[in-house]
């Protein structure tokens, strides 16, 4: 036995989570499913579905769509690469000697660009072959902006402090203001550059 001290999160059921993020989001699943219940005309079983493949159907429908590399997945290939650098394996000596470069570089591979019905036709196919359920993959599809918001129950949304937005507004005023003085300056004083 080690004596090692380990953070977890508690969640008011008992349930132990080694993240915040897992422990916030068992406490957001009950609405969730509250959410879906709604949508699918109390159908158990398919919200049950729906919150168990919560990511693969908000994948598919991003399908088609342009992926930014965001700062957590930023976080995960810099802790990624860290440890591969900290193995001192000679099999990874590659990524250990360019990581740095691996890390500033990282992009999603490029997707074809879709319409929105072509994006509708490949979330229900990945739908479809996810659930091997045609009829489940279709309604999910005509359903989609509610399965979506459904799936953001339960989400904290941080409120703006009045101040805050007034002062953002001042900024604004006066960088508009800005602008337009050093526009009117460059249009009196053309020919003196010239």
């Amino acid at each position: 036995m080690t004596d090692e001290l380990k953070q977890v999160f508690v969640t008011p059921d008992g349930v132990q989570h080694d993240t915040k993020a897992a422990a916030t989001d068992h406490l957001r699943r009950p609405k969730i499913k509250e959410a879906l219940m709604a949508i699918t005309d109390k159908n158990v079983e398919l919200s049950d579905w729906l919150v168990e493949h919560r990511e693969l159907v908000t994948d598919a429908f991003s399908t088609g769509t342009i992926r930014r590399v965001t700062k957590a997945e930023k976080k995960k290939l810099h802790a990624a690469l860290e440890a591969i650098v900290a193995a001192d394996n000679k099999d990874f000596a590659f990524i250990a000697d360019n990581h740095e470069a691996m890390e500033e570089t990282f992009r999603w591979p490029t997707v074809k660009r879709m319409d929105e019905h072509e994006k509708m036709q490949a979330a229900q196919t990945t739908i479809q072959e996810a659930s091997n359920n045609p009829d489940l993959a279709a309604w999910s599809v005509e359903n989609k902006e509610g399965i979506l918001k459904a799936f953001e129950a339960g989400k904290v949304k941080r409120t703006v402090s009045p101040k805050a937005q007034e002062a953002l507004a001042k900024y604004r005023e006066e960088l508009k203001e800005k602008k337009a003085q050093e526009a009117a300056a460059a249009e009196a004083t053309p020919e003196a550059a010239a």
